[in-house]
């Protein structure tokens, strides 16, 4: 199915961004007068390739790296690859792969460096060929062949009275999906905020609010709003069950995309993902937000400096970013937690990123988010940063509240849970071989000093085994706590580390961000 464009200005704006380099807006060096028959009709080029998707390992869910070597076995249905560790580990002559046994000798050692190269689709009526992506042509939905007619013979029908254009109210974008209050609520902040960052570029400048560009034709829209459940792994259950720490947690999961017409064209710009575990949700996750996924593609026009020196596709982003959390604030969530890290290569939301835009190192990645994080404790929307470490596995001062790992937020795909549960493993075969040796109780004392010198008074089974976990836990996340970034959009209780989204705060105006909740002021009160 082709892309209809909504009349012949836009028609003629796609062909000559195809002449046009995408990353820079530059024309491209010129093509030869001569007709190339094995050349694109609208973009003049010959072979187009493009990034793969990503490849990953069957058995153990990694990804295999481009041009790292794998091995694979074609079924007529399936391509199954297997990453070297997982071949090598394989015992005997089979290999398991989502539950089947395959011999080893069927699967070929192979290199993942396999370019893609870009279909072509035929004009029916002038029959030249065009790339598929150039004429905006997509057939992988359809069983029965699609007819095509190219952009240069719309136009030519149009002038000859053969075609008439579909009305603009005909035409579906992206400003038809369907609106919530989320992207409504993001969309008329996103858009005042931007009528001022013109204004102010206006001053500085010494134009007029017309003279200067802006980003026009931007589209929020809430894509997916799925309920969603994270489970408990077992030995991490296994360890608060006396608790009765839940089995699962019950989330929202959101995706939020941008969108800006350019040449005639919607194109997608920025994304995020997030889990929203609402009011109904246990503790520790009850009113908790989760950002686990944000990318983004370097297209957003104009391609220029915000008002305030930073880019004016970060300013932006930014401002999606704090109508959200500005939005979490007003339904009654208490914070949101971010994982500053760099996705892998391929495991993003846009698998594909232009060439000249690098993955953001950690360090930056970090800052781009606290840059983001400052601007809305400026406007009261975030009341304290801190981190996950700090906040957690710190008691300090006033703070009374036990360092246990039931209380970490329990996220879908966060770094903590997968290697908690690996810990737990490990202490378990810690005591199983414990069992197995002589000097076991001496271990067991060596153990109990070690808790015992950190201050823990209850070294009872699965005290213990908390205790030794929230040790381990802090010592490998300490190394990269600023990573872990968690910010309250309500005031927590210095004491009992509450979060106060209703009733009374009492506040120390001698101390800084000092605040205690009316339980915790009673009790002291009545002692």
């Amino acid at each position: 199915m082709a892309h209809v464009p909504a009349s012949v200005e836009d028609a003629r704006l796609i062909i000559d961004s195809l002449r046009e380099d995408p990353l820079y807006g530059q024309q491209l060096p010129p093509v030869s007068d001569s007709i190339n028959e094995n050349a694109c009709q609208l973009c003049k080029q010959e072979k187009l390739t493009f990034e793969p998707p990503p490849m990953y390992c069957f058995p153990c869910g990694a990804r295999i790296r481009r041009n790292g070597p794998y091995y694979a076995y074609d079924t007529r249905d399936t391509h199954h690859s297997v990453c070297i560790p997982c071949y090598n580990k394989s015992r005997g002559h089979t290999i398991e792969v989502e539950g089947q046994m395959f011999p080893k000798a069927r699967f070929q050692k192979k290199r993942n460096d396999e370019e893609t190269e870009e279909c072509w689709v035929n004009c029916e009526r002038c029959n030249c060929w065009q790339h598929q992506i150039c004429a905006l042509f997509n057939d992988i939905n359809y069983d029965v062949k699609q007819a095509y007619t190219c952009l240069y013979c719309y136009i030519e029908e149009v002038k000859r009275g053969l075609h008439v254009p579909s009305p603009q109210s005909a035409v579906l974008g992206a400003s038809d999906l369907p609106r919530t209050a989320l992207s409504d609520h993001i969309e008329e902040r996103l858009f005042k905020r931007l009528k001022l960052e013109r204004q102010a570029r206006a001053v500085q400048s010494g134009r007029s609010f017309d003279e200067v560009a802006g980003a026009d034709g931007l589209v929020v829209r809430v894509v997916s709003s799925v309920d969603k459940k994270v489970g408990v792994k077992p030995r991490f259950l296994e360890t608060f069950q006396e608790d009765n720490y839940p089995t699962e947690f019950p989330y929202k999961s959101k995706a939020v995309l941008l969108f800006q017409k350019i040449d005639g064209v919607e194109v997608c710009l920025f994304g995020m993902y997030v889990q929203e575990f609402g009011a109904e949700c246990a503790f520790p996750n009850q009113r908790r937000v989760y950002l686990s996924y944000l990318d983004s593609v370097k297209y957003l026009r104009p391609g220029i400096k915000a008002a305030t020196g930073e880019a004016l596709c970060t300013f932006v982003y930014h401002e999606i970013l704090i109508g959200y959390l500005e939005y979490c604030k007003q339904r009654g969530f208490t914070s949101c937690y971010i994982w500053a890290r760099p996705p892998l290569e391929g495991d993003n939301i846009f698998y594909c990123n232009p060439t000249i835009q690098t993955t953001r190192t950690s360090d930056k990645l970090r800052e781009w988010c606290l840059a983001m994080i400052r601007k809305a404790t400026k406007e009261e929307i975030v009341v304290e940063l801190t981190n996950l470490y700090d906040h957690f596995f710190i008691t300090t001062g006033e703070c009374k509240a036990k360092v246990t790992a039931s209380r970490l937020p329990y996220f879908d795909g966060d770094y903590w849970p997968g290697v908690a549960e690996d810990m737990v493993n490990q202490l378990h075969q810690e005591e199983d071989d414990q069992k197995l040796q002589k000097k076991g109780n001496a271990k067991k004392i060596i153990r109990k000093r070690a808790l015992e010198a950190a201050g823990h008074t209850d070294l009872s089974g699965n005290a213990s085994e908390d205790d030794m976990l929230m040790q381990k836990l802090g010592e490998t996340i300490y190394p990269m706590e600023e990573d872990f970034i968690m910010v309250h959009l309500q005031y927590s209780c210095s004491n009992c580390r509450s979060f106060m989204s209703s009733g009374k705060r009492w506040a120390c105006h001698q101390c800084r961000s000092f605040y205690i909740c009316d339980k915790v002021l009673q009790r002291r009160t009545r002692a």
